[in-house]
């Protein structure tokens, strides 16, 4: 997970009250008018001739919750529709009486199909970057065993989830780690970072902190391209640490386990 960033309203936020959300592995439902019994399918929706299910679905429930409805899509399961605000998914049935909020699990797979359309949206809308085009001189290099997989990560020196994927790293060999210091969570980060860019030897300085938490030292005085580094970041849209990019050009946002890591250096 990442540090909290400014999003738009999630369409929980907007009904208020009346939806109630569960953990992610479960499904919660909620009416979007007041309690009624269902109404029967063969009269649901109601809609002109003309109009398809989906057409009626957008138009009924952007006038009941107040937002914007980007896309209505048929699931593979009968009688389910995806329901698309931005980034957020929600889903409903043909009436458009109840949403649900939760993760869609593929039992066969074990594939979250919900992260797996979430993070698909989230890529197409993100800026086009080259792992080639990364300023890596302005990075903290630190190479294990060959280096000859590489992969760069923004990272805040006080976030916790950066912290979690370090220890991930520590099982993974031949690789070169480019991480860019992104304090984001304070002027305590800003310290931390600068005292890092500014040891004698930086790789060392991040490794300790983050995975032994050893106290840092020296005043961070010398230049760094701390500004450089935050400018890049929001060019790229790093909205939360740790944030990954990997040779292939693929990016992929939060803590990973050693597995997932390791698997993702090898198809880069």
């Amino acid at each position: 997970m990442n540090h909290p960033t400014k999003r738009r309203p999630s369409l929980a936020g907007l009904l208020g009250t009346t939806l109630l959300a569960l953990s992610c592995a479960t499904l919660s439902f909620a009416q979007t008018t007041a309690p009624a019994p269902a109404a029967p399918a063969s009269k649901a929706p109601k809609k002109a001739a003309a109009q398809s299910v989906e057409a009626q679905l957008k138009q009924d429930l952007e006038a009941r919750v107040g937002a914007k409805i980007d896309s209505v899509t048929p699931m593979p399961m009968a009688q389910l529709y995806e329901i698309r605000i931005g980034e957020d998914i929600f889903y409903t049935d043909p009436t458009g009486n109840y949403l649900i909020i939760g993760n869609i699990i593929d039992s066969r797979t074990r594939e979250n199909l919900t992260r797996a359309r979430v993070d698909a949206i989230k890529e197409a809308s993100l800026p086009q970057w080259k792992f080639a085009e990364l300023p890596l001189d302005t990075a903290v290099k630190i190479v294990r065993g060959t280096g000859k997989r590489e992969v760069a990560i923004f990272e805040d020196p006080n976030c916790g989830y950066c912290k979690k994927l370090e220890k991930s790293i520590l099982d993974i060999g031949d690789v070169t780690i480019y991480v860019f210091l992104y304090p984001v969570l304070g002027p305590d980060s800003l310290t931390k970072s600068k005292q890092i860019w500014c040891a004698p030897n930086r790789a060392k300085a991040w490794t300790d902190w983050m995975q032994n938490a050893t106290a840092l030292s020296g005043e961070g005085t010398c230049p760094t391209p701390l500004d450089k580094t935050l400018a890049l970041g929001k060019k790229l849209k790093v909205d939360g640490t740790p944030t990954l990019f990997f040779s292939n050009n693929k990016r992929v946002e939060g803590a990973i386990g050693a597995a997932e890591l390791q698997k993702l250096l090898l198809a880069s």
